[in-house]
């Protein structure tokens, strides 16, 4: 029987030690002053693959990689739209809200702005059979090659393309799946 669920939340769950008892452990930590787009895209990726992360440590994952995507984001026609619709989502992580409608609403609408108006698409790998242990596997996977896909556009200068994995990465983690 398949049930909805979040791939972030099993994630979450199984990676952060939720499990009846189990420790919570902290993710590793980004140093104040380290604020480049290639540090927080690497906070990020060590947050994802960590052994153990709390919900704070990916809702602050997930809000470095929105920074680093605003960082990155060339001067375009769209530019302002995109702030808007991003500084409304990093509000929201800031307030704790992880899992929201009107979140991955805002977040497709950029997706598409640096997509040439293609919309944001579950990764087929997720949408095929596979337990549900496997799938939490894959999914960080996943994760990690997003974010390692957006530090390559952003050193080749292809800057839209690393905003798009960047985004990619933010609503795969926030967006339910069918498990």
């Amino acid at each position: 029987m398949k049930t909805r669920t979040t791939v972030i939340a099993l994630i979450a769950l199984a990676l952060a030690g939720t499990a009846p008892g189990a420790l919570l452990a902290a993710g590793p930590s980004l140093p104040a002053a380290d604020k480049t787009p290639e540090a927080l895209i690497g906070h990020a990726r060590a947050v994802v693959l960590a052994p153990h992360f709390s919900r704070e440590d990916i809702t602050g994952a997930l809000a470095e990689v929105l920074d680093a995507a605003l960082l990155i984001l060339p001067a375009t026609d769209y530019a302002d739209d995109f702030k808007a619709r991003i500084g409304t989502v990093r509000k929201m992580l800031a307030e704790g809200v992880l899992f929201s409608d009107k979140e991955r609403q805002y977040l497709g609408f950029a997706y598409k702005m640096v997509n040439g108006g293609a919309a944001w698409q579950v990764p087929a790998e997720l949408t095929a059979e596979a337990r549900m242990e496997k799938s939490i596997d894959l999914a960080r996977k996943i994760c990690a090659g997003l974010l390692d896909s957006a530090l390559a556009e952003h050193k080749a200068g292809r800057r839209e393309l690393a905003v798009r994995d960047l985004l990619g990465f933010v609503i795969l983690v926030v967006t339910p799946m069918e498990a």
